[in-house]
């Protein structure tokens, strides 16, 4: 199967899951994430917003909040790479391109990415760490220059035996799932 007709089938798929049993797998990704080293000795939270389709990181950055952390979400540039912000609030975010909430004040770059993860959306991925995203490549842009810990939130359902790579695809270093943490 190509990765266009995989994203195609696990959008379908995501579309039909109940909503409570959704919210329930979102909570126990988001548990687990919050109770590893990575998450606890990092300074930044890079991490997308999600939109109702995605394993929720809202949870996620208000719990960043909470625990004094610094905040940065991207904004897709024209070119598809990613330019990430940081943010002090959910209040700061309005629907920007693709329909995806932004930061609204973009005065803000992060420059200094130590000591930071770097929580990646995913459609599905392989105990390898490699994922297949939405096929715009701006999170492989990004991953190619980032040095700090690349983690994917996937619901165990979708973690395949293994997924066809292309040469410009970065794997994770860690996954996240409703069931387990893998470290690759």
């Amino acid at each position: 199967m190509s990765k266009t007709q995989l994203r195609a089938k696990l959008l379908s798929k995501r579309r039909c899951l109940d909503k409570s049993v959704k919210r329930s797998m979102d909570l126990e990704i988001q548990s687990r994430l919050l109770l590893t080293d990575e998450y606890f000795f990092c300074d930044t939270v890079l991490t997308y917003v999600s939109n109702e389709n995605e394993i929720d990181t809202l949870g996620l950055i208000n719990a960043a909040f909470a625990n004094k952390k610094r905040v940065a979400v991207p904004v897709t540039n024209d070119d598809y790479s990613l330019t990430f912000y940081y943010i002090n609030s959910v209040e700061e975010l309005k629907k920007g391109k693709f329909n995806i909430l932004e930061p609204v004040d973009k005065s803000h770059p992060v420059t200094d990415f130590s000591n930071s993860i770097c929580v990646v959306p995913s459609l599905c991925c392989d105990l390898l760490g490699n994922r297949v995203g939405y096929g715009k490549g701006c999170y492989d842009r990004f991953l190619s220059t980032y040095d700090g810990k690349k983690i994917c939130l996937s619901y165990t359902e979708d973690i395949l035996p293994s997924i066809d790579v292309d040469e410009t695809d970065v794997p994770v270093n860690i996954i996240v799932s409703n069931s387990f943490v893998k470290y690759i």
